[in-house]
This record gives structure tokens, sequence and C-alpha cells, in this order.
């Protein structure tokens, strides 16, 4: 294993925590949002384990940089997933 398998396993294990603590709180559900929680966990949660065991085959910065990106937007909206694709319109019909 070198540095960069090893940080994005790391990053990847942090992303599938930050989505599995959660809590809506009041936040609206919605169905897909639900399943794309659970499908972002158990994707990004077989990185670590398959890093250990072997099956990872390597990671580049590039790749690291992306998922450290999205762990950051992650960390932004406490987890919620549905939250990172909410779209914004403009009040004044831009």
């Amino acid at each position: 294993m070198t540095g960069p398998d090893i940080l994005n396993a790391a990053i990847c294990g942090a992303i599938a925590i930050r989505v599995l603590l959660f809590r809506r709180e009041g936040a609206r559900h919605r169905w897909w949002g639900g399943w794309l929680a659970y499908l972002l966990i158990v994707v990004a949660a077989s990185v670590p384990i398959r890093t250990f065991y072997g099956y990872y085959v390597s990671a580049d910065w590039s790749e690291i940089f992306i998922k450290t990106v999205f762990l950051a937007a992650l960390i932004k909206t406490k987890g919620n997933v549905v939250q990172i694709f909410k779209i914004t319109r403009s009040q004044h019909g831009h």
C-alpha cells in the first residue's frame, strides 16, 4: 500500500461515516435520497476494506482530490446527500 492508497481509503471511510451519522432532524424525507445515501455508504465503506485486503488496485491524486471535495460537501451539508444536489432558483426568474 502506498501513501495515496491509504489516504484514499481514509477519505472514503470518512465519507461513509459522515453519511451514516446523518440525522434528519425535521428535514423532508426523500426516498431516492435514502437509497443514494445507502449506496454511497456501501460503496465508500468498501474502499478501505478492499484496500486493506489488497483488492483496490491503486489511487491517484486526482481521485483523492475529487473525493476530498465530495467529503467537504458532505461535511458542509452535515451528511445530507440530497442537499448536495439541491438547486436554488433565483427569485428574479433568471
